[in-house]
Order: C-alpha cells, then sequence, then structure tokens
C-alpha cells in the first residue's frame, strides 16, 4: 500500500512537473511571438456572438496587431504574416497596401469559420439612416441677364448604407506599386510638361523603390494622377481582392462618335495614361453589379468631407477665421516649387475620421449629371483645393487670401482628367439608399 501511495504522488509530481515546463515553454513561445511581431501597435478584444454578423476591424498598413476573443480558438486561417499567440488570441502584421483582408476563426473541428474583416488604411462607415447636409449654395453670375443661378442648393437627406473610404489620399507608393507593370521603361511624349507628368517622375519612382516594398501610411499624396488612371487604378484594386472591376472602358473610334456620346448621358473621358493612344478619348461606363472600388460621385465626397457637419463653411469654421484654426484641417502652400507633396494623415482628421480632405491635394469627383454650368460636359471635378498655389505677389501663407477660398462648395469645372489626387470608396452590396428630407 505504502508503495502504491508512493508511486502515486511520484505521478503527481511528475504531471505537476510536466505542467509547470508545458506552461514556461508556452509562456516562452509566447514571449517570442511578442518579441517578433514588436511593438504591438493595436490590440482588438472580440466577443465570439459578434461574429454572427458582418465584423470589421480598421487597422493601417504595416502595423502589428493582436486580435483576442472571449472564448478558445480551435484554428484561425489569414493569408497574413500571423503567429498564435495563446488559446484565444492571434498576432499579425497588417499588409502594406490600402484595401480588405481577413482572418477566419473556428472554434471547435466542426464549427464553420467566423470571418473578420480587415480595413487597411480605410474607414468603415455603417450608416443608418445618417442626416446630412448636401449642396453648398454655389451662386454663378448670368452676365447676360444679371441673376445668380444657385448651382448646388442646400439640401438634407438621410443615407442608409455601408461604405469603405481611404482615410487619406492615395499616395505616390502605393499607385506605383498597384501600377507597377504599366509604368514603361520609354515614353514617347514629346511634349515635355506631359512627357515629366505622365511618365518621367512616375519613372523616377518606380526606380527609387523596390517591388513589393512596405509602403508607409504617412507616404506623399499623389497630385499628377489623371481621371482615366484613376479608374484603371480602381479596377486594379478591385482585381488584387477578386472583386468585379467597377469600370468598364470602350474606345471611341471618331471624334464624330465622342461628339454624338457627349450629347448623351454617357461618360467620355480623356485617354490620359503613360502611353500615346490614337484616339485621345474613351468611353467609361459603371457595372452597376459590382461592388469594388470606384470614385466617389459629387454627394458622396461633399457627405465624406463633411463629416456629418451640417452647420459650417468648412471644417474650420468660414474665412473670418484665423488661418492658424485652419492650417489644423488643410495644408497649403503660396508657391508651385515642385509637384511633390508632402506626406498625408499629418492634420486633424474630419468627424468621419478622414484625413486630408482639404489642400493637400485637389481630388477627382464624378458627377453624375451636369451640375454645373460650367462643366462643359466633362464627367469629373476637382474637389478639396490644392496645396500648390502660385501667388503673383508672393505673400507667405499667413497673407495669403487662397486659403479664404477654400470651402465645402469649392470646386473646379469642367475637368478634362488631368494630374490630380483622389481616393476611392466602396459601397459594400451597393446597399447605399438615399431619401430627400428638405431643403435647408
Amino acid at each position: 500500500m505504502k508503495i502504491k501511495i508512493l508511486l502515486l504522488c511520484v505521478s503527481f509530481f511528475v504531471l505537476v512537473l510536466n505542467a509547470c515546463s508545458n506552461s514556461v515553454k508556452k509562456q516562452d513561445i509566447s514571449a517570442e511571438i511578442i518579441k517578433q511581431f514588436s511593438p504591438i501597435e493595436r490590440i482588438f478584444d472580440v466577443i465570439r456572438d459578434s461574429l454572427g454578423e458582418e465584423n470589421w476591424l480598421e487597422v493601417e498598413k504595416n502595423e502589428n496587431v493582436k486580435i483576442c476573443v472571449d472564448q478558445k480558438v480551435f484554428a484561425w486561417k489569414t493569408v497574413l504574416k500571423s503567429s498564435v499567440l495563446n488559446d484565444s488570441c492571434l498576432v499579425f502584421q497588417a499588409p502594406t497596401l490600402v484595401g480588405v483582408e481577413t482572418v477566419d476563426v473556428s472554434f471547435s473541428e466542426a464549427d464553420s469559420s467566423h470571418k473578420i474583416n480587415l480595413a487597411i488604411g480605410m474607414k468603415y462607415l455603417n450608416f443608418k439612416n445618417e442626416e446630412v447636409l448636401l449642396g453648398f449654395n454655389t451662386c454663378r453670375e448670368n452676365q447676360l441677364v444679371g441673376l445668380c443661378k444657385n448651382e448646388d442648393p442646400e439640401r438634407l437627406f438621410s443615407v442608409t448604407g455601408t461604405y469603405l473610404v481611404d482615410k487619406y489620399p492615395v499616395t505616390n507608393c502605393e499607385f506605383t506599386q498597384l501600377m507597377w507593370d504599366s509604368i514603361p521603361a520609354t515614353s514617347l511624349y514629346r511634349n515635355e510638361s506631359l512627357r515629366k507628368d505622365y511618365y518621367e517622375d512616375w519613372l523616377n519612382r518606380k526606380r527609387a523603390y523596390t517591388r513589393n516594398e512596405n509602403c508607409i501610411t504617412q507616404d506623399t499624396a499623389a497630385n499628377t494622377v489623371s481621371l482615366f488612371q484613376a479608374m484603371k487604378y480602381a479596377n486594379a484594386r478591385s482585381i488584387r481582392e477578386g472583386l468585379k472591376p467597377y469600370y468598364i472602358f470602350t474606345p471611341v473610334e471618331e471624334y464624330a462618335e465622342r461628339e454624338s456620346i457627349l450629347s448623351t448621358t454617357q461618360r467620355i473621358v480623356t485617354r490620359r495614361d503613360f502611353t500615346i493612344h490614337d484616339i485621345n478619348y474613351i468611353q467609361v461606363s459603371d457595372d452597376s453589379t459590382s461592388n469594388g472600388y470606384r470614385l466617389p460621385y459629387y454627394n458622396e465626397w461633399m457627405m465624406f468631407a463633411r463629416g456629418g457637419d451640417k452647420k459650417n463653411m468648412a471644417p474650420w469654421g468660414d474665412s473670418s477665421g484665423t488661418f492658424e484654426k485652419t492650417k489644423k484641417y488643410a495644408r497649403f502652400k503660396t508657391k508651385m516649387v515642385s509637384f511633390e507633396t508632402e506626406p498625408v494623415g499629418q492634420l486633424t482628421p474630419n468627424g468621419y475620421g478622414l484625413y486630408d480632405m482639404f489642400g493637400l491635394v485637389q481630388e477627382h469627383v464624378l458627377l453624375k449629371s451636369r451640375l454645373f454650368r460650367g462643366d462643359l460636359g466633362f464627367a469629373s471635378c476637382l474637389k478639396g483645393g490644392d496645396y500648390h498655389v502660385s501667388l503673383e505677389d508672393g505673400s507667405d501663407d499667413t497673407l495669403s487670401p487662397y486659403w479664404k477660398w477654400i470651402s465645402y462648395g469649392y470646386y473646379e469645372p469642367g475637368h478634362q482628367g488631368y494630374g490630380a489626387g483622389f481616393r476611392l470608396i466602396r459601397n459594400i452590396g451597393n446597399n447605399a439608399k438615399w431619401t430627400y428630407l428638405k431643403s435647408k
């Protein structure tokens, strides 16, 4: 009996030692994983019950992220660089490009996986009867009759829909990496200015980068992208994520055909990219069945730029405010010394968490119809105001009147699609519903 008791005690002691040893090993492994993904820049605590619905987490590019669930996890699945930290936590590194990735989690061998969506460098905005102010009472004087026509009256709408919106304008690194193969080694442009803006600058960036290298969050904003290139970039981002491209391109064979199409509601865009085309225009239509990436329409851009603001002329108030307050939201320069901008995301975001809606770059925004008298039938306008400003008097920023012109209503009409900046959006599921409430 004593021997049996002694054996039992020894066995128990061995089990305790093994348990302690395994615990120490797990702690050592966890410590090594934490060291490998150090520093952990963002932590999410997820409730299992919430995984029954569509689940979105917002992260930045290249961030080291930890996700912990309130129950023991059987398996994690993701293409990202990752490691299981313990029974309920996963650590991973976010991708280097803006977009969407997923992490699948299951809680038993028989359990179907639950999807966690990662919005990288994007805001997930799930509007449910969100009241938004559109329009700006933009007034253009008719020289013939001396009357002022209100081109864009203010009006309140209710919006229900799920949007993904780029937090920042697309950066030079982002554009170069995704469009890498389309940037040629030689250019046929004879016009020196076009050759520089549409080829040489991008080739120099391509030479400066390494293929598939990390694009930092605070890279410089792209501002020499044509409307056509922005649309091609949107399709490329959709294809990269397995989504149906939003834009359909149809060549326009004859000038007369272009003029005929312009007289309808169809969209004609200047075919400006890294090569020279025999026909300088192309017809662009939307695939209404796609929920891929696209440029915002005018009303969408106004909604996102306001960020819930239904009172002010601009995020900083109006033109009677101080320039010091304006500089918290928008960056302006008074001399165009270079087409290189400063980094994105350096200033205060708006109410929706979106950065650089004003000043840093003008943004391509699509028109569904001829909203402005001066649009000349073109498909888009530029919103947000430009970072580079050339002033005849050479005044410094504090004396420049330019910032006083910038507001929610500021635009450049009749834009043919030459160089500017842009950001992309997605209406997930094409579920947006806009309901008119009243004029303000």
